[in-house]
């Protein structure tokens, strides 16, 4: 596990106050449930509550099947906005349908967008804490226009928030 690289203008005044389960999870309402959110994100929420990463020039790299692509983060949400977006991924018309794979959560935006940040939330999974990036299509995931997939920007959160550089850097 890498350690951050810590920005001052990431910091909080107050903690963030986060609804940890006994278990250490945290609830995500409807059909998400309870998430066990990667150590390395949920200390960066309680410290920062996410809001304060409003950085522009902060460019990464999404690696997909038919290559890599560029990305400006715009923002990474609050625990609140990571919960109601993740929630959205969930409402498709269709039974059991998903937007994404029910082991990711939201964690923020990028330009060119619409473009997701998303965090892997499944303990086991040899995915779990990567961090990728998803276009968002408003159909079930693998059909339609959703069959691009996820690109991988990172193998944890701090190597992404560490590996946030100028475009020209990349």
């Amino acid at each position: 596990m890498s350690e951050l690289k810590w920005r001052p203008e990431w910091q909080r005044k107050e903690p963030a106050s986060i609804p940890f389960n006994a278990d250490g999870s945290v609830t995500f309402k409807g059909p998400v449930g309870d998430v066990v959110l990667p150590k390395e994100y949920s200390d960066f929420l309680q410290i920062s509550e996410g809001a304060a990463l409003r950085d522009r020039g902060s460019w990464f790299a999404g690696r997909f099947d038919e290559g890599v692509a560029l990305f400006e983060i715009e923002w990474l949400g609050t625990l609140r906005n990571a919960m109601m977006q993740t929630w959205g991924y969930y409402e498709v018309p269709e039974q059991e349908q998903h937007l994404l794979p029910p082991t990711y959560v939201f964690i923020g935006y990028a330009e060119p967008g619409p473009s997701d940040v998303v965090i892997n939330v499944a303990q086991g999974d040899p995915d779990y804490g990567k961090v990728f990036v998803w276009t968002p299509v408003r159909e079930p995931w693998m059909t339609g226009q959703n069959t691009r997939g996820l690109g991988l920007v990172a193998d944890s959160f701090n190597d992404f928030m560490n590996g946030l550089a100028a475009k020209d850097e990349l």
